[in-house]
């Protein structure tokens, strides 16, 4: 089974619960409340988002977390990674050169590009905007509904 980390997860849904109030300055406690994320985890989770550039801190009274870029601009890719490291499915997919003991006769080692190329690209095609466009797509939008009684 292909999984996101527990982190991973949570980071999507904090940032998402960001993202809905992007203007707002974000507590960790207040994103505790909201998630029921661990505060030692959410916490953890918005450091890595500062490290990434994908949130700014702000120190003092009212402080706490906020946009560091537009939601447009962010990817799931993005949030993954900033927690997790590089999308990489299998081990002999990293950077460094490491060997395995069936590298000499494993068939598939070359192959895994082409497959962590594609679950990269999908997870960096979906912004963090459209995480938080509508919450449900079953829900029509106001306006959809308004639209439909005029015709």
């Amino acid at each position: 089974m292909i999984k996101l980390s527990n982190l991973a997860d949570y980071a999507v849904v904090l940032m998402s619960n960001i993202a809905a109030r992007p203007s707002d300055v974000h507590t960790a406690l207040e994103l505790n409340a909201d998630t029921k994320v661990p505060l030692p985890t959410v916490s953890k989770i918005l450091g890595k988002m500062v490290r990434a550039g994908l949130l700014k801190s702000n120190r003092g009274i009212g402080g706490g977390f906020s946009m560091n870029l537009e939601i447009e601009n962010i990817s799931i890719a993005d949030i993954i990674e900033a927690v997790d490291g590089p999308v990489q499915l299998t081990n002999c997919l990293t950077e460094h050169d490491t060997c395995c003991d069936y590298e000499p006769v494993c068939l598939t080692r070359h192959k895994w590009d082409k497959i962590n190329d594609a679950v990269y690209e999908a997870l960096n095609s979906v912004s963090l905007s459209k995480m938080v466009s509508q919450p449900y797509d079953f829900i029509p939008i106001k306006e959809d509904v308004a639209e439909k009684e005029i015709n």
